[in-house]
């Protein structure tokens, strides 16, 4: 049975899955499940090292307050670097502010539940204003070169064309607008198990940086950086390094020339974000103001808008 015919008999599960495909499409296989229950010991070994060579050392997180804004810019240039989107300036220092007051103890810690709240709240609310152009721009952002897009590296949803998601999306827009509470749980669920595996997983293989935080909560700018991984197909992995040599050796596959590959149209350049040549996403249609808002609010007082 083809995924859209399964979407039009469950359209609840329909319209959860198509803005599935929109926040997180490509996401990287490691990501299928929770690392560390299944995978093996040389697997988690190689996983852990591509994250010590990307997230690991690019972003260099704050163990005091004093190193709130070193560690905000760092998180700030890692996500502008491998998908092009930019944080503001204003953004950056409301997010240095929070950083320091949690490692101040004067605001908690974003618990993971809090987190999954806040980002599916951003997703319901975004949903709700997305216009035609662009619900089709992020389609097109996110589409490969036959006019596909994956819900995952392993299209764990299913593959559905640029067209079809669309035209669901454009649907989903209306029941967000009517407060459905069903397209609220059922994303919920969606996201509830993307930011679970990624706290999983870097909890596990990265402690220095994420011990203890399915526990303990995480910071604004821990939280930001799986807001962002989730919101895109970015494993975090790999330094830029390695990067460039994938995006060499893909280009190398396809037998493109350097000066082909740029003369292509819809081609960003970067490894990630919108037409990205690793996975292509649109983190951009619900990485806005009040989306970030939203996942801030509970370390700038406690209280959610």
């Amino acid at each position: 049975m083809s995924l859209i015919k399964g979407l039009r008999r469950r359209p609840l599960i329909a319209i959860a899955t198509v803005l599935a495909f929109l926040v997180s499409a490509g996401i990287a296989v490691w990501y299928s499940s929770p690392l560390p229950a299944k995978a093996s010991v040389e697997d988690k070994q190689h996983l852990q090292n591509q994250l010590r060579k990307g997230i690991g050392s690019e972003v260099r997180f704050a163990a005091r307050p004093q190193q709130a804004d070193e560690a905000v810019a760092s998180a700030a240039e890692f996500i502008h670097w491998r998908s092009g989107l930019k944080l503001t300036d204003g953004f950056k220092k409301r997010l240095a502010k929070a950083e320091s007051d949690v490692l101040n103890h004067k605001s908690p810690r974003i618990t993971v539940s809090e987190l999954t709240d806040d980002m599916t709240a951003a997703v319901v609310d975004r949903l709700a204003t997305l216009t035609d152009k662009e619900i089709e721009e992020a389609a097109e952002a996110s589409s490969d070169a036959n006019d596909e897009v994956r819900s995952r590296a392993n299209a764990k949803w299913g593959v559905m064309s640029k067209t079809d998601l669309i035209l669901q999306a454009q649907a989903g827009r209306e029941w967000s607008r009517h407060g459905n509470a069903g397209l609220q749980i059922g994303l919920r669920s969606m996201i509830e198990g993307e930011v679970n595996d990624r706290v999983s997983t870097l909890s596990a293989l990265l402690p220095e940086q994420f011990g203890n935080v399915d526990s303990q909560g995480v910071t604004p700018t821990q939280a930001l950086l799986i807001a962002y991984s989730v919101a895109s197909d970015d494993p975090l992995t790999d330094s830029r390094s390695d990067i460039a040599q994938m995006l060499l050796e893909k280009r190398m596959d396809e037998r493109q020339t350097r000066a082909q590959r740029k003369a292509e149209k819809n081609v960003s350049g970067r490894p990630y974000g919108p037409n990205g040549l690793l996975h292509p996403s649109a983190p951009n249609l619900f990485f806005t103001k009040s989306a970030f808002d939203k996942i801030l609010n509970l370390s700038e007082g406690g209280k959610k808008q």
